[in-house]
């Protein structure tokens, strides 16, 4: 009984957050807006980051997150999970607490990080962090560095077209991006995909999200995310309190 009470307490806990996470990011600034580039506010860790984690000496498992002020969007195609929560940053030290989803899938648990910023000998810089899980448990070290792919601009012109992408269950979704970022498609399970992509700042490689799905069981619904070019691939990370879902677009 006492178990089972806890394990309320900590969906309960764990929906609230979702709730003021998804809540904050709404209420952001339009990327689209006329601001000047000198004018976009930039912060010290932003950018995409890419590493590996281990969880109790096992691993280790791939980690790659986009980090935009105060909000980060992860994933690990080996461990089959996404992250999504927030981050602060003190000079030296950081601190994110991350929701964890399957990847694909709902909300299981969430893991508070603590690290410290600091550079290789190329300059490169890297966040070094220990993380503990709520529900599991789980403790381990997630290191994770700077790509210099974010350092790209990104344009709506750069990402129109049609673009598709098979996950590992076989499942294509297929979509098209006009000039204006509209995006709409379906998948092969003929849910319906529509939204937009927003420029965040024109010079650097990240994009802001959002999906609808509809006609898709318990899977529809607004989604918010982040995406990002590499290597000619459209990465999207998007998510509600519900699901996060994970697409890696090559144009057709």
């Amino acid at each position: 009984m006492i178990k089972s009470i806890l394990n309320t307490v900590n969906k309960l806990v764990l929906y609230s957050f979702l709730g003021l996470l998804f809540a904050c990011a709404s209420s952001t600034n339009d990327p689209n807006s006329d601001m000047a580039e000198s004018q976009i506010e930039t912060m010290p860790l932003d950018g995409i980051w890419k590493g590996e984690f281990d969880i109790r000496g096992r691993g280790p498992y791939d980690f790659t997150v986009v980090q935009i002020k105060d909000k980060a969007f992860a994933f690990s195609l080996k461990a089959k999970a996404m992250c999504i929560g927030t981050f602060k940053f003190d000079g030296e030290h950081t601190l994110h607490k991350y929701v964890l989803f399957a990847l694909d899938g709902g909300p299981f648990d969430w893991a508070t990080l603590t690290g410290t910023v600091t550079k290789n000998e190329s300059g490169q810089k890297k966040i070094l962090s220990h993380f503990k899980t709520l529900n599991g448990g789980d403790t381990g070290a997630l290191n994770i560095a700077y790509s210099e792919i974010y350092n790209q601009p990104s344009s709506l012109e750069i990402l129109q077209g049609a673009w598709s992408y098979t996950d590992r269950d076989k499942l294509t979704t297929s979509i098209a991006i006009n000039e204006r970022g509209e995006i709409s498609g379906d998948d092969s399970d003929n849910c319906q995909i529509n939204g937009n992509v927003r420029i965040i700042n024109p010079q650097f490689n990240a994009y802001h999200i959002n999906i609808n799905v509809t006609e898709c069981g318990s899977t529809s619904g607004d989604y918010e995310g982040v995406s990002f070019l590499d290597n000619g691939m459209f990465t999207m990370q998007i998510a509600n309190p519900q699901y996060a879902l994970h697409y890696a677009f090559t144009k057709k």
